[in-house]
């Protein structure tokens, strides 16, 4: 097939009538335009897996003439390729080759899952039909093909050797269809495909070079991602060009990707140039910020052999915690880039925390306002987004106007770009805005507000699902949840059952992990260890990058996270193991420790600041959230079960369900 995105693409009859020596030409070809150079192992492993096809497809006979087969089909925005994809009626068979593999070890059927799962979750052809991966390690000495049954349309994976390869294709055809309808090559590979990367795959593609379009699902939330994405680096081009200082302000509901565009702008300027300037990315998270740096790092040691130490240096150039950039530059020296990002700037500190933190009264816009001012042009991008303050001292959006208003003052002239929505505040930021109580010029553009959630990619009403169910509109929240294809949560009173539940979503390298609120010390008494302090960064680092055999890893679901170790970032599952920090009392009541009793919040930003906290544990999912409500204990005032069969029955109420009505589903 000409024009093909697969390397080879046809029918099983014109697959066995071409001559192999073209066919590894042709594909030899499109492997040497991406990587110069056509590779010997690679061009070894082609033939004998046309060999083996050829065999296979040989035997089955005229049955299988008018299916189709796909050789290295892109996973377009993901990085990645598909050895081989079969074509049956009703059928997607995924096929994945270890040639020489004498075993089908974890990692190359956890690799063979995720490429499947990607297909069922991300592409329009497969999301109808039935996917069936299977690993045809040729050198093992047995075969697993016993019927698997089918889950939420996916297979598990088939294991077969080379003798095997004829009757597991005949298996995996022989499943039943949801949609009998044959699809030819073509239009597999012409439907929508719309991944969704978490940020740490986002921030390596970036890092590799990859766009924000390339990283886009195709759909109104990437077209809106990338007119934004473009719109901010107009903005950046005409501040350099013009030698003028501009501060723009880009809204957005969380899992919009607003970190996205971040990344975008600071990587992009490091890789790829695109006429833009040296940006960095500054964010007061260091866990974040340590997450994306490792990540980068690891990429960049494994992929071109850089030493770790430099590698790490590069990437903590584009990324910076917002506190070390400040305690260097406020009354030093101009720093390097003229072009910064500040990541959740509606979180951004008053005077009084400037005073304690860097000895000077000033919060901290006026200090970031301050420091560009030196330069002889600026652009700071401000990311906003609501109801993520879990500090003491995070003023809003507020902060900034008058920061602002106080430049223009004392003759310091800047641009001010916003979206809409950050101009009076509202419910995409936040009560506060930037003009609230003064007279700031301020020019709104549209495009710098991104209202799609793209985290949770398979329920996209999740996160205003959140937000009635902790403004404690509890009928509201279940009328959102009434329209979800799945329930926005599900609820056990079983830590056990909880771990299972996730522990069955692992599969295809899938990222699980528990979540507990900071404040919810009492958890420890229900079998679970103290979470990672946010200054822990190594173990956090750990919890998010190391796979699910390594006891450090999220996904061997031993040590949960806080708040503020995941905040801007997030798993594919989450078990909300919920505290007695937050009951329900006819409206949330939230709760500190002061031992041996908890004593009711009384402060109003500390009830917000924990209301929020619970916000962000609840908005880390992309796919599911379990939520383990803990039984209590009768002989413990400080885990009275009365309480928290409260907060079990309000979930419910707001339409979340109970795992033991779909225990035995994997959802």
């Amino acid at each position: 097939m000409s024009n093909s995105r697969s390397f080879y693409a046809a029918t099983v009859a014109e697959f066995l009538t071409a001559v192999p020596d073209q066919l590894i030409g042709q594909m030899s070809s499109r492997l040497a335009k991406l990587h110069g150079q056509a590779e010997n192992d690679q061009i070894k492993a082609w033939m004998r897996e046309i060999e083996l096809l050829r065999s296979a497809f040989s035997q089955i006979g005229d049955a299988a003439s008018n299916w189709g087969v796909l050789f290295e089909t892109p996973l377009l925005r993901l990085g990645r390729r598909l050895d081989v994809v079969v074509l049956t009626p009703g059928v997607v068979i995924v096929l994945e080759f270890k040639i020489g593999s004498k075993t089908y070890n974890s990692q190359d059927v956890a690799q063979t899952e995720y490429y499947a799962l990607s297909l069922r979750d991300f592409h329009e052809a497969s999301q109808v039909r039935t996917i069936v991966p299977i690993l045809c390690s040729d050198a093992a000495a047995s075969t697993q093909l016993n019927p698997f049954p089918i889950v939420d349309g996916l297979s598990a994976t088939m294991r077969t050797n080379a003798a095997g390869l004829t009757e597991a294709l005949l298996a995996a055809a022989g499943h039943p269809g949801q949609n009998q309808e044959p699809i030819t090559p073509h239009e597999f590979e012409t439907s929508p495909y719309r991944p969704t990367p978490t940020i740490i795959e986002a921030a390596r593609a970036l890092y590799e070079g990859h766009s924000v379009a390339d990283l886009g699902r195709g759909d109104a939330s990437a077209e809106k991602l990338d007119s934004s994405s473009e719109r901010l680096i107009e903005i950046v081009v005409e501040a350099k060009t013009q030698k003028k200082k501009v501060i723009c302000f880009v809204t957005g509901t969380p899992g919009a990707g607003k970190t996205l565009l971040g990344l975008n702008i600071a990587l992009k300027s490091r890789v790829a140039g695109a006429g833009l300037p040296p940006a960095s990315l500054l964010s007061g998270n260091p866990p974040l910020v340590h997450v994306l740096i490792e990540a980068l790092a690891e990429d960049a040691h494994r992929n071109r052999g850089v030493a770790r130490p430099k590698a790490r240096r590069e990437a903590g150039s584009a990324i910076q915690g917002l506190l070390g950039f400040l305690r260097e530059h406020t009354d030093g020296a101009l720093p390097p880039e003229q072009v910064l990002v500040f990541d959740e700037a509606q979180r951004a500190w008053d005077a009084e925390v400037g005073l304690k933190l860097l000895g000077r009264e000033r919060s901290e816009p006026a200090l970031f306002l301050d420091i560009m001012a030196k330069g002889d042009w600026a652009c700071l991008i401000c990311l906003v987004g609501p109801g993520q303050e879990i500090n003491r001292g995070e003023g809003g959006l507020a902060l900034w106007g008058q920061a602002l208003k106080e430049a223009e003052e004392q003759g310091m002239s800047w641009e001010v770009w916003s979206a809409p929505q950050a101009v009076s505040g509202g419910p995409d930021i936040g009560p506060s805005g930037l003009t609230n109580d003064i007279n700031l010029l301020v020019k709104t553009d549209e495009r710098l507000h991104l209202s799609s959630a793209m985290r949770a990619y398979r329920s996209p009403q999740q996160i205003r699902w959140v937000a009635r169910l902790l403004e404690g509109d509890i009928a509201g929240a279940a009328t959102i949840a009434a329209t979800m294809d799945e329930p926005p949560a599900f609820v056990t009173r079983d830590l056990g059952m909880a771990r299972s539940w996730l522990a069955r979503h692992r599969r295809g390298g899938r990222s699980v992990g528990l979540l507990s609120s900071s404040a919810a010390v009492r958890v420890i008494a229900e079998g679970l260890p103290p979470t990672p302090r946010s200054n822990e960064l190594d173990a956090i680092a750990h919890w998010f990058l190391r796979p699910y055999q390594d006891y450090r890893s999220s996904s061997a679901l031993e040590t949960p996270l806080s708040e503020f170790g995941c905040q801007g970032l997030e798993l594919d599952y989450v078990g909300l193991c919920w505290g007695g920090d937050l009951l329900w009392n006819e409206g949330w009541l939230p709760r500190t420790m002061a031992a041996p009793h908890w004593r009711n919040v009384k402060n109003d930003d500390r009830k917000t600041f924990r209301i929020n906290g619970y916000r962000v544990l609840l908005t880390r999912a992309r796919l599911g959230t379990i939520i383990y409500v803990p039984p209590g204990s009768a002989d413990d005032p400080s885990r009275v079960p009365r309480e928290f069969d409260e907060v079990a029955k309000v979930l419910m109420k707001a339409g979340c369900q109970s795992i033991t009505i779909v225990s035995h589903r994997v959802v």
